[in-house]
Order: C-alpha cells, then sequence, then structure tokens
C-alpha cells in the first residue's frame, strides 16, 4: 500500500467481514464479502469516482464480484482490476471438506473458513461466466508452480476476459509477501497501461 501511495496512487484497503478490525457477524460468503466491499466504495469512492480493484486469494474472488456489480449499469466505475493468485470461483473444481478449527488464535473468524471452502466446492456457475464478460483491463499476477491455487484456472481466466494479461512470478500463493519488489513493478507498469 505504502509503495503505491508513494507512486501517487490514493489507496483504499479495507478488512474484510471477520478480518482485522471488521466486525465478527459469523454469516460469510463471497456475495457478502462483494456487497460490503461495493458499500464501502459508495461510501468512500462514489460515482463518477473511476477506481482500480485489487484482490488477493479470497480478496481476488471478491475483487471480481466486485467489478461486476460496480460495472453492471455503470461503466466506467472500474477503469482496472489486478487478482493475485486467485480467480473468480470456477465450477467443476474439487470439493474442499470443512477444516477443523484450530487450538490457536488466529486473526479471522473461524466460520468464514468453512462457509467460503463450501462456496467453493458448489459455486454459483454465474460467477465464472460474470467474470469472463468483465470489460476492463484485468492483470492476472500467478504464483507459479509453488502455489496451491489452480494456475490453469488463472491461465483460462486471463485468456478469457476481454483484456488480460497474466503475469506469473515464481514464489507461490503470496506473492506480495515474498517478492514485493517483483509484485509492484507488474502492478505498477499495468496501471500506467493506456
Amino acid at each position: 500500500m505504502d509503495d503505491l501511495a508513494t507512486l501517487g496512487y490514493h489507496v483504499l484497503a479495507p478488512d474484510a467481514r471477520g478480518h482485522g478490525d471488521s466486525d465478527r457477524p459469523g454469516t460469510y460468503g463471497y456475495e457478502l464479502l462483494a456487497a460490503d466491499a461495493v458499500a464501502f466504495c459508495d461510501a468512500l469512492a462514489p460515482a463518477p469516482a473511476a477506481i482500480t480493484v485489487v484482490g488477493h486469494s479470497m480478496g481476488a474472488a471478491t475483487a471480481a464480484l466486485v467489478t461486476t456489480l460496480l460495472t453492471d449499469g455503470d461503466p466506467g466505475r472500474v477503469t482496472r482490476l489486478v487478482l493475485e493468485d486467485a480467480t473468480p470461483v470456477r465450477p467443476g473444481g474439487p470439493a474442499f471438506e470443512p477444516f477443523e478449527k484450530p487450538d490457536h488464535p488466529v486473526p479471522f473468524d473461524w466460520p468464514l473458513v468453512n462457509a467460503l471452502r463450501a462456496e467453493r466446492s458448489e459455486p454459483d456457475p454465474e460467477w465464472w461466466a460474470a467474470g469472463l464478460r468483465i470489460d476492463v483491463p484485468v492483470l492476472v499476477v500467478a504464483g507459479g508452480p509453488a502455489s496451491n491455487v489452480d494456475q490453469a484456472d488463472l491461465v483460462d481466466f486471463a485468456a478469457g476476459v476481454a483484456d488480460g494479461r497474466l503475469v506469473e512470478i515464481r514464489v507461490g500463493h503470496m506473492v506480495h509477501d515474498e517478492a514485493p519488489a517483483e509484485f509492484l513493478a507488474a502492478v505498477s507498469e499495468f496501471l500506467r497501461r493506456p
């Protein structure tokens, strides 16, 4: 965030529900996360402000939904989308069994984990389809073979959107943590594109 701000971007980064300082209501799902983010954008960057939406992992799947919601009937509201090592949830993937709650504190509300795992097991097919209809430039940053995310989904999504670009930084799922300079270079170059 600080690096993007130094480059002149106004960066807003809310904690998702169940994370950080946000409420922990006990009800979770990708559409709820997206609705929260849209409400945040409406409050702090109301139309006609044009924004770039960026997300990592769960946040990337949410960012794609947010982009579809913000541009539905209001093209130009979102100017770019950056997805780090995740895409909209794609139908036909593996089933995800629930995890046992750990016996140590975690920095998020535990019910979120299994709620999202259940949705990943049986996603709404429209999430992937709507994502492929996104017509703003999309950068997909892939973590490569060391990532726990199906990299084929990243390749397919970047190729399937109208203006997609894939950059692979082979450090695993946490690209922004493991290779911050490379991640920033890829994102800032993408943001400078005409």
